[in-house]
């Protein structure tokens, strides 16, 4: 057992635990009925103030999605590197975590609403991509920890836990976002969005993990 592999799961845990209890809350309205009554500017049209209305329901979606993610890594269990045997499992365990936290915030941004541009659009589009690829990757080193049947095949599945912790820990909630201004400026307006930026512009789960 690499003991970096034991620091950066600690590490990604601890990064997320300060967040999770916000960042889990659903709110108890419909997205689009908390913003009409704020993103009214002067001088706006109602085609205006309803894009924008649409473009913060969306933005808030996605933010709602993906914090599925910061509340299910936030839950990881540590590995054990008291044997092979044992860090193989809690290995195991800790990526069957992650993949069922990717695979309800992939479910989440699927579910959205159509994005408000095709920029929005694309944004999700890869953000989808990177999750399914880490997905894929944590899926393999699962399988792989999951069929070690002896120290020694224990200790060569366990290499590959760290390749997907890596990818997990430099990923950027709101990648993209800053890129296109209408989801720039949605992300002050959705309460889901302002949840995970609350410590920075581009919210990450453990920003040493390069």
């Amino acid at each position: 057992m690499r003991p970096r592999m034991t620091v950066l799961a600690a590490a990604v845990v601890t990064a997320l635990a300060s967040s999770v209890t916000a960042c889990g809350q659903q709110p108890t309205t419909q997205p689009g009925a908390q913003f009409g009554a704020t993103t009214a500017g002067p001088g706006m049209s109602e085609e205006e103030i309803r894009r924008q209305d649409a473009t913060t329901s969306w933005a808030d979606g996605y933010c709602r999605a993906v914090s599925e993610l910061v509340v299910s890594l936030s839950t990881m269990p540590d590995i054990d590197p008291s044997s092979p045997q044992r860090a193989s499992r809690t290995s195991s365990e800790l990526l069957g975590v992650m993949v069922g936290g990717l695979d309800r915030t992939i479910e989440g941004l699927d579910r959205l609403e159509p994005a408000p541009s095709r920029s929005a659009e694309q944004v999700k589009a890869n953000a989808v991509a990177n999750y399914k690829g880490i997905r894929t990757s944590a899926l393999k080193a699962k399988r792989a920890l999951d069929a070690a049947r002896d120290a020694e095949a224990s200790r060569a599945a366990i290499g590959s836990v760290k390749g997907p912790l890596e990818r997990i820990g430099r990923v950027n909630l709101l990648e993209g976002f800053a890129g296109v201004p209408e989801l720039s400026q949605a992300i002050a307006r959705a309460p889901a969005c302002r949840q995970l930026t609350d410590k920075g512009p581009a919210p990450k789960f453990d920003n040493g993990a390069r």
